[in-house]
Order: C-alpha cells, then sequence, then structure tokens
C-alpha cells in the first residue's frame, strides 16, 4: 500500500545480515511502513517494530493475518457487486449513449470544468471528450445524500492546508477531499467492509480500501506521458495540493485493483505466505505492556519517546531506522486520509499528530523542540541498543544545515559516526522525475557505534556532556580561538532552551565543566586573551580531532568543496555532489546553512537533469593554475625547490600541463623542517611553497586567492614561522576588496606572519624580472598599506 518514503528491502536486508546475528534482536523505532521487521524475520532475526504512526501497526497486522484466497476473492466479489448495483454507481460509471454501454474508469478535470471522461466498452478504453450529460451529473452531484458513515473531522494541520487549498477543496473538513460521488461510493465500501464477520478478511478488505482512498481524491493527477498509464493516477506528492489538472478515478474499479490487481492485498498476501514463516507470531507491545520473547514481530504504536517503556536496555543486536528530519515529510498529517477512516475499524488507530518530530515552518522554538526531541530519540536508541552493537541511519535531506542537525543529535547522545554511504534507490517516484535536481532518488547511510565511556543514568551526567559537545560545536563552526564571553553566550540560550540549567546557575556550570575538560591531554586548551574583557581564548588541543578542516574558514567550506567538485567533474548530480560533501565531513560540522544547491547555483546551471559547470569557472580555475604555474616557474629560476599544493596537483594549466608535473616536490612531510605533523599536512594545503636547495627550510609561502576569502591562506600561513616571506597573489580587481579590510584581527595576523601581497600583473611583472635572489623577488611585493620595500 502506498506510504511515503518506502526504502530499497535489498538494501536493508543486507545490513540486517551484516551487522545482526543470526537469531539476533533488530529495532525500528521509527519503521514505517514496517520493511525492516518483515526482511529482519525473513532473514532469521527477530524484529521490534515501533512507530508513532497507527498505519504501521495496521499494515503489520495485515502483513500478519491468516490468509484464506477464496474467502477473499468471493468477499471482494460481494462488496464489488454489491456498490455496482447502488443507484449513484449505475447514474455516475455507468455511461449510456445509445445503444453503447461503457463504464466510466475516471474524469478528467481542468481547475473546475470536466473536460474529458476515460471510458472502458468491451474492453477497449479510450478516452473522450466530457458531453452535456457529464457535465450535468458533475454540477448535480452535490445534492446527494451520504447514507453510510463517512470522517467529517477536521483536516489536519499541515503546511499545505492552506486557505487556497480549503477553498478549492470546497472545505476544511475531511470529507472534501473527495467529490460527493466518490465521497457516497466510498462510504458504501467501507460499510460493507465492516460488515464482513471474519476479522482477517475485515482486515484484508481495509488494506485494499485504504489504497483506494487515496487513489479516488480529488489530489490524483494524471500520470506522466512517459509512464505510458493513460488510464491511471497517482498522488505523487507528500502534500495536500488540489492542481490545476486533476482526475477522479472510478471507486469501485480501484478498489477491485486493490484487492487483485499486480500490487493488491492478494499478490502482496501471496508473497507473505511464501517468505514469512508459516507459524509467525506477533506482539502487540501496548496489548501485552512489554516485548514477548516467543513473537517473530514485536509491534506497536508507541512515540520513541517512550521507547524504553516497552524495550529494555541493551535488547537491540542492531538499529536500523528512517527517522523524520524536520518536516521534510509530515507523516501523520498525511495519514489521515487514511487513518480517519480506520479509526472507524479500531480506535488504537487514531492518530497523535502533536508528537511527531517536526518543524513548523519559520519557527525558532519548534526548531529547538525538533532538535530536543531528536537528541533524546537518539538516547533513547543508544540505551537500548548493546555496547557492541551498530546504528544504520539514513539520511535523505539536500540542507546541509538538517544533516547537522542529525548529527549532532547522533554524537550527543554518545553515538560515534564511522561511514556514511550513499546509495541510489532503484525506483524514483514522481516527485523524482518531477525534479530531476532533488536527493528523493537515493539515500545516505550513515553508521554509527556508541562510545564506551557514556553515563545517562543520572541528569549531572547528561548536563556535563551536552556542556562539552556543545562547546566543542560552537568553537568548531567559529574555527578559531574564541573568547570566553562570545563561547558563553552561545552556550547559555542552549543551555536554558534544553531545560538543563537555571539562569541564575548557568555561568558557574559552565565554568566548571569547561575547566574541568581543559588542559593538556583534555579537549580544550585556554589561553590568555589580549583582550581581557571578553575573557580567555578557548580552542583545542587536537583540533583534527574536531574539525575536518581547520585551516579552512567555516563559511567557505561548503562552497570550496562543491566547487572542487564540480571543476573534478563538470558535469554531477545533486545527489551526487551532496554524497561526496558529507563524506568529507562525517562529523556534522559543516556550518553554512544554505543549501547545496543554493551553492551550485554559484558554480554551475542546470540542464537535462543535472549540474554543468559554468564555462567562467573553468576560466577561471585554469586562470589559477596558470598563476600557480608561473610562481613555480620563478622558484626553479632562483634555484630552490619548489612545492605545489595537495589540492591543486591534479589541476592542469591552460597549456594542458599537470602542475604536480612542474614542482620538485609532491609531498612536505620527508622534509626536515622541523615542525609537528599537523602543521605539515596544512602547509601541504598552501598553493605552492619554496624551500631551501635540499629542502631543509622554508623560503616562501604563496596563495593565490582568485575568488575564495583571504583568510583561509593567512590560517594555512599561520603554520610557517612569522619570519618566512609569505606572499598573497590576487586579481587586479580584487585589490581595492584587500585593501578595504578594517578588521584589526586579520590585518595584525597579516603584518605579524610576514604576509606581503601581488597582483596578477604584478606576478607577470615578477616572472620577467632579472633578479636571481627571492628577496629581489619578495621586495616587489606590497604591505597593505599598498607599498612594497
Amino acid at each position: 500500500m502506498k506510504y511515503w518514503g518506502k526504502k530499497p528491502h535489498n538494501i536493508w536486508r543486507r545490513f540486517i545480515e551484516h551487522y545482526c546475528p543470526s537469531g539476533g534482536v533488530v529495532v525500528d523505532p521509527f519503521v514505517g511502513s514496517g520493511m525492516a521487521a518483515f526482511e529482519a524475520v525473513k532473514a532469521g532475526r527477530r524484529a521490534v517494530a515501533l512507530d508513532l504512526n497507527p498505519l504501521t501497526s495496521f499494515m503489520i497486522e495485515v502483513t500478519a493475518s491468516k490468509f484464506d484466497e477464496a474467502l477473499f476473492l468471493a468477499a471482494c466479489e460481494r462488496i464489488k457487486a454489491a456498490v455496482e448495483s447502488s443507484d449513484v454507481y449505475q447514474d455516475h460509471y455507468v455511461r449510456r449513449r445509445g445503444a453503447e454501454r461503457a463504464t466510466v474508469l475516471n474524469y478528467r478535470w481542468e481547475r473546475d470544468t470536466l473536460v474529458a471522461v476515460a471510458v472502458d466498452v468491451g474492453g477497449k478504453r479510450s478516452l473522450v471528450a466530457a458531453d452535456e450529460a457529464d457535465v450535468s451529473k458533475a454540477s448535480s452531484m452535490q445534492q446527494l445524500p451520504v447514507e453510510h458513515w463517512h470522517p467529517s473531522e477536521s483536516l489536519p494541520a499541515h503546511p499545505s492546508i492552506t486557505h487556497r487549498f480549503i477553498r478549492d477543496a470546497g472545505g476544511s473538513t475531511i470529507e472534501h477531499l473527495w467529490t460527493r460521488r466518490n465521497l457516497v461510493l466510498l462510504s458504501h465500501i467501507f460499510d460493507e467492509i465492516l460488515r464482513q464477520e471474519d476479522a482477517d478478511i475485515r482486515l484484508q478488505l481495509a488494506s485494499a480500501f485504504t489504497q483506494t482512498l487515496h487513489l479516488c481524491s480529488k489530489m490524483v493527477i494524471p500520470r506522466n506521458p512517459g509512464a505510458n498509464r493513460d488510464f491511471s493516477g497517482s498522488w505523487g506528492r507528500p502534500d495536500f495540493l488540489i492542481r490545476r489538472r486533476r482526475m477522479e478515478q472510478n471507486p469501485v474499479d480501484v478498489f477491485w485493483r486493490s484487492c487483485v490487481g499486480r500490487q493488491g492485498v492478494l499478490p502482496m498476501m501471496n508473497d507473505a505466505a511464501a517468505t514469512l514463516p508459516s507459524n509467525l507470531k506477533i506482539n502487540d507491545v501496548r496489548a501485552s505492556r512489554g516485548l514477548r520473547r516467543t513473537a517473530h514481530i514485536n509491534y506497536g504504536i508507541v512515540d520513541v519517546a517512550d521507547l524504553l517503556d516497552f524495550v529494555p536496555p541493551g535488547t537491540a543486536d542492531f538499529v536500523i531506522t528512517d527517522p523524520p528530519y524536520a518536516g521534510l515529510i509530515r507523516y501523520l498529517p498525511l495519514s489521515v486520509i487514511w487513518l480517519s477512516w480506520l479509526t472507524r475499524l479500531n480506535p488504537k488507530y487514531a492518530p497523535d499528530v502533536r508528537s511527531e518530530i517536526s518543524v513548523l515552518r519559520n519557527s525558532a522554538s519548534s526548531r529547538q523542540t525538533y532538535r530536543g526531541r531528536l537528541r533524546n530519540a537518539f538516547q533513547n536508541i543508544h540505551r537500548v541498543l548493546k555496547d557492541d552493537g551498530k546504528l544504520v541511519v539514513t539520511f535523505h535531506h539536500q540542507d546541509v544545515s538538517e544533516f547537522n542537525d542529525f548529527i549532532l543529535a547522533v554524537r550527543g547522545a554518545g553515538f560515534v559516526v564511522d561511514k556514511v554511504t550513499h546509495q541510489y534507490n532503484r525506483r524514483s517516484g514522481e516527485s523524482n522525475v518531477a525534479n530531476p535536481y532533488g536527493v528523493s532518488a537515493s539515500d545516505f547511510y550513515v553508521r554509527c557505534v556508541k562510545r564506551r565511556v557514556i553515563d545517562f543514568t543520572d541528569r549531572q551526567s547528561e548536563l556535563e556532556r551536552y556542556i562539552v559537545e556543545t562547546a566543542v560545536t560552537i568553537i568548531g563552526r567559529r574555527n578559531e580561538p574564541t573568547p570566553y564571553t562570545f563561547l558563553f553566550q552561545s552556550l547559555w540560550p542552549e543551555l536554558l532552551q534544553a531545560g538543563f540549567v537555571q539562569p541564575q546557575d548557568s555561568r558557574d556550570e559552565v565554568n566548571r565543566v569547561l575547566n574541568a575538560n581543559a588542559g593538556p591531554g583534555n579537549i580544550f586548551k585556554r589561553e590568555e586573551n589580549a583582550d581581557p574583557h571578553v575573557g580567555d581564548l578557548w580552542w583545542f588541543n587536537a583540533p583534527e580531532r574536531h574539525i575536518s578542516h581547520p585551516d579552512r574558514p567555516l563559511q567557505s567550506r561548503v562552497a570550496d568543496s562543491v566547487l572542487a567538485y564540480m571543476r573534478r567533474h563538470t558535469v554531477a548530480k545533486l545527489d551526487d555532489v551532496i554524497a561526496d560533501l558529507f563524506r568529507e565531513y562525517p562529523n556534522g560540522l559543516t556550518p553554512d546553512p544554505r543549501t547545496v544547491g543554493s551553492v551550485l547555483e554559484g558554480c554551475a546551471y542546470r540542464a537535462q537533469g543535472k549540474w554543468r559547470i559554468k564555462p567562467e569557472m573553468i576560466v577561471a580555475a585554469t586562470q589559477h593554475s596558470d598563476n600557480i604555474a608561473t610562481i613555480l616557474s620563478i622558484g626553479q629560476r632562483l634555484r630552490l625547490a619548489t612545492y605545489v599544493g595537495r589540492r591543486e596537483q591534479p589541476e592542469f594549466t591552460s597549456d594542458n600541463t599537470q602542475l604536480r608535473s612542474l614542482a620538485d616536490l609532491t609531498s612536505l612531510r620527508e622534509t626536515n623542517l622541523g615542525l609537528s605533523g599537523p602543521s605539515i599536512e596544512r602547509l601541504e594545503m598552501v598553493d605552492a611553497v619554496f624551500l631551501t636547495p635540499g629542502a631543509q627550510q622554508l623560503a616562501c609561502l604563496w596563495e593565490v586567492e582568485n575568488s575564495t576569502d583571504f583568510s583561509s591562506a593567512i590560517q594555512r600561513g599561520s603554520n610557517a614561522p612569522n619570519d618566512v616571506p609569505k606572499i598573497m597573489v590576487i586579481p587586479d580587481r580584487r585589490e581595492r576588496e584587500l585593501l578595504r579590510i578594517v578588521d584589526p584581527l586579520f590585518r595584525k595576523s597579516f603584518q605579524e606572519h610576514g604576509w606581503r601581497y601581488l597582483t596578477y600583473t604584478d606576478l607577470a611583472r615578477a616572472a620577467r624580472f632579472a633578479g636571481t635572489a627571492l628577496a629581489d623577488v619578495t621586495s616587489t611585493a606590497k604591505t597593505l598599506e599598498g607599498e612594497g620595500n
């Protein structure tokens, strides 16, 4: 049946078989369609399948029900015959024109105008223009009485339920999702289902009915012409929207196909009988008030916040799950289209929409609540997972800030991310066809392990961990030694909103925890600040453990990574760019809140479903490489050893020469420069380096800043002694930009670390200069006051 965000069963099956021992327990607290539970059972494991959405429990109960094909078919035929004989069906879905008698498969609408009718005459299907009789019946159908029970509650809270939607639907209650004649027929079908005495058959018929509901609503649109399915429609987007072009389908025809068709209940139940244990046992944990060891599947309508009420700590050998991400898909409100009917079948199917982990649009408080709920969810998962167990989580959102929230929740719960993989899904839905630049066709699989030293047994240990993790995040995002005042001002609202401390005692608690984690061998180091008004500077003892690229400023990492990827590949899908980005930044400290798509727009354009690098970016990249080649030629003329940066080595100049081939050295690790390993690693990211003959000492550092942030060069250069000359080469057009920088810290660092600059024109002139000493070249470089020596 329909369920948003279904995952590829073959991929999940491989994860289950690899990470969970035979006979072990697989837990999925956001189990959705129930696929993880069924794949676990097929693989000889036991499953705990929980979800806040009652639709999940319904689907598990249907799949596990006893199936008698003959009784099921008889019930389907009886319902079909009963509804087809009704006056409303005969009047609206049997079309008589002279001697011709046709079954109406669907009506086609353009806004509020009926324009065409799809008919079946003796097995031959065709689309004909709507005539006066068709239009007359459509206009008068609002007068039809609805004799059977149907839901009439208000539409759910959802971003797409707008005044416009309510106007287009004709009302603000659930019943307005269907035309009047379809509501009459659907309620008749449902009444016949409720009359079914056999409980298993009743569940199976209700499953077919749920597949019918959305396909007979006003939200259905005709299939894309490329799908070659002219006589069927779909509800292809996870929203409530009535499109300009829509299709009103025959409820009896759709119900019959949902019973016996290729994707109907009959083949589903036969597949379950062939692949699941014949004695399959399921247990509703709410009804039994806990797990039953004898059950193949323990399931239930359970909020992940209540996970520990039903699943004891250390139960799971493996957890695999697909959590909600900031309202990317609002599962519970969308499911109301089915649950509003199923609640009549069993009151337990009534949804608790308020508890869904989601973010309301443009709401800071909602975002904070979402973060807290997500962190709490992963803390509960941490508790139910065995110490040597693994967690695999899917992620599918193109906004980098959402990845940050996800990773911070995982880390804050005590997990360590040790691998991120990217996997395309085999089947793309309508949303992916409509948006070829999106991420709906693929998932990221994030594998996590438990930290061994973690204590959530009391609130104090949780508070201390939260302070440390949040401080790491704040300093990592600033990517520079951070004055205590700035650090506390960022920490305080986080602690207060998370409910850990009160305003009066928060500063003392932060001081105590930070100081306990500062000093040699700890996370932080504390240094005296030249400006005592903002407190000491806080930084990391080992920055590389907490920041992927400590030599690059926060705001430019995403843009630089995307540009580098596009320069390497020139053409790419958005999914591929995101996959590369998330692999490069596995610790979640990628700070730029812009979406990857908006970053791509700066360096690429969209065409034929892919992103293609802009020609001017290729020109700029080549110009960057040509200038580095010029610098290397200057070094060789001065008879100095030359090195080209690690990132630049594979690049080509305009005459198709690879930069690697122009340098004497491609690594600084074998030199005897007397610098630490981390410093050498950072210096290897400098565009070009001159060394004395024999590579015994640094002679000069060169950075070509065509379009990137000037400060990144300063940061990389700070790994070399201050007395080593450093030259920044910039386009002539950027000279004014550089000289207009008034930030005192930047200007001070530029001067103290021995930096000067040359424009592209200056560099070309220096390349022609006849001097034979490095001092002759550096003397032409200018200070921020615009003068050379």
